[in-house]
């Protein structure tokens, strides 16, 4: 009888073992991948103010931004980067702190462009360059309807 159960023991044994160090292996290269690629996906939405409704973020005295509607409220975003660095120089331009929020987006054209902005505003040092910078991202961010975001934090 103990023959018998070390028979069928012994390879149940071994293959959980097996299993559980391929297991391992597997988990730890899909895992450095997908941070990698959710990182690498990551931009920071500058939020100027947070509305109730509509009607209320239409007659504020914003001018050129994007909203995007967040669990009933309405946010005004005037600026988008992938660097943060770039955030305090945002900051500084138009004179305010900006909520900053984290999502993840999956355009790649665009982070592209995100990118190619940012080191624009990482050399500059004039405000009105940086402005118009800024302007030019939501302007991208605003010819396309079809973005899709993520919420990160």
């Amino acid at each position: 009888m103990k023959e018998r159960l070390k028979k069928i023991f012994i390879p149940i044994f071994l293959s959980v073992i097996c299993g559980s160090i391929c297991g391992r292996l597997l988990f730890s290269i899909y895992e450095e991948r997908a941070v990698d690629v959710l990182s690498s996906n990551a931009v920071y939405m500058l939020v100027d103010s947070t509305y109730n409704d509509y009607d209320s973020m239409k007659a504020s005295s914003l001018s050129n931004y994007v909203y995007y509607e967040d669990s009933g409220k309405y946010n005004a975003v005037i600026g988008i980067t992938k660097n943060k660095d770039n955030i305090k120089k945002i900051e500084k331009v138009y004179n305010k702190e900006l909520e900053t929020k984290e999502y993840l987006l999956s355009d790649k054209e665009i982070i592209s462009k995100i990118k190619d902005y940012d080191k624009i505003i990482e050399k500059s040092t004039s405000n009105e360059e940086i402005k118009g910078v800024v302007l030019e991202m939501l302007e991208l961010y605003k010819e396309r309807d079809d973005v899709k975001m993520a919420k990160i934090s």
